[in-house]
């Protein structure tokens, strides 16, 4: 599959490049309302079983699950002459690259702090190959392996006395949480017998969090867990966690420059966070009354993200 017409060799690249520097599309992010892309554009649409689907655009797709768009995936693959990496790369380095995290057979992948979007570059030919771009916002990453017996360790004591929550988790080193959340989702995943026994460990470990994590990165995870596991809280609760903790204003959503090439390293994940935020907030379940706050942010939501 070839660039669809409508998109010249220098406008592909420029999806490539938005894409990897602000984890947007034309201007749309993963967290955006998912019928703005089906906008005066023609896609193709494949499901994936009962709850997953994909919009594809030939040189872009859009995957979702449950309706909601998890991540976006552009397919620089197809493209005739794919741009090469050391090409694009003098227009990124402003937005702080981490060095490849890892490497596959004839490939290597490099991530964009800013945007959390990650690229693949055939090693061989040096030219780009794919880029994922995630609706998770850029959340830190430590880079260090995760500890051997951690998933073990979890598991055992999320089954045993609650008295002792607090004494393993003080034997365990700061350096552990960013590992925890995706811990929980593989015991809600793989033993869902015991889905109450997680989710109460998950909801005591989120609480200790807020005394770790910066608020807004707090409020997206804690938001995410429970949105997850409906009747976890009770609804409405979510929206004014997630708005109180938004890093943006309305004030400094509105002054954000209309040409991604304007925005900051610092602009573009907060604009990514601040999205994600009310995409939360938005989707609290059943949804709550209509927060004043949230419709204020409606006529500025598709310039952020």
């Amino acid at each position: 599959m070839m660039i669809p017409h409508r998109w010249t060799r220098p406008e592909a690249i420029d999806v490539c490049l938005e894409a990897l520097a602000t984890g947007r599309v034309h201007g749309v992010s993963p967290n955006h309302d998912p019928d703005l892309l089906a906008w005066n554009s023609t896609f193709a649409q494949n499901g994936l079983g009962p709850h997953a689907m994909v919009r594809d655009w030939g040189l872009f797709e859009a995957h979702f699950v449950d309706r909601r768009c998890e991540f976006f995936m552009v397919q620089a693959h197809r493209m005739k002459k794919p741009p090469k990496w050391k090409r694009l790369l003098p227009h990124l380095e402003q937005y702080g690259l981490a060095p490849g995290a890892f490497t596959a057979p004839d490939h290597e992948y490099h991530r964009v702090v800013a945007s959390d979007s990650e690229v693949c570059v055939d090693s061989t030919t040096g030219r780009v190959m794919k880029i994922t771009v995630p609706a998770t916002p850029p959340l830190p990453r430590t880079g260090a392996p995760l500890p051997r017996n951690l998933p073990r360790d979890i598991r055992a004591v999320a089954t045993g006395p609650r008295s002792a929550w607090d004494r393993w988790l003080d034997r365990r080193p700061v350096t552990d949480w960013p590992s925890y959340p995706g811990l929980l989702s593989n015991l809600h995943r793989d033993h869902p017998a015991q889905r109450e026994t997680w989710t109460a460990f998950g909801l005591w470990l989120l609480d200790r969090a807020r005394a770790v994590w910066p608020a807004d990165e707090w409020a997206w995870r804690w938001s995410r867990f429970v949105l997850d596991r409906p009747g976890t809280v009770p609804a409405g609760t979510v929206a004014p966690v997630c708005l109180a903790a938004l890093p943006l204003t309305r004030a400094e959503a509105a002054e954000l420059p209309r040409d991604w090439r304007g925005r900051t390293p610092s602009e573009i994940r907060n604009s990514r966070m601040t999205l994600a935020l009310l995409r939360n907030a938005a989707l609290d379940v059943p949804a709550p009354p209509v927060d004043p706050e949230l419709a204020a942010w409606r006529p500025l939501m598709r310039g952020v993200g």
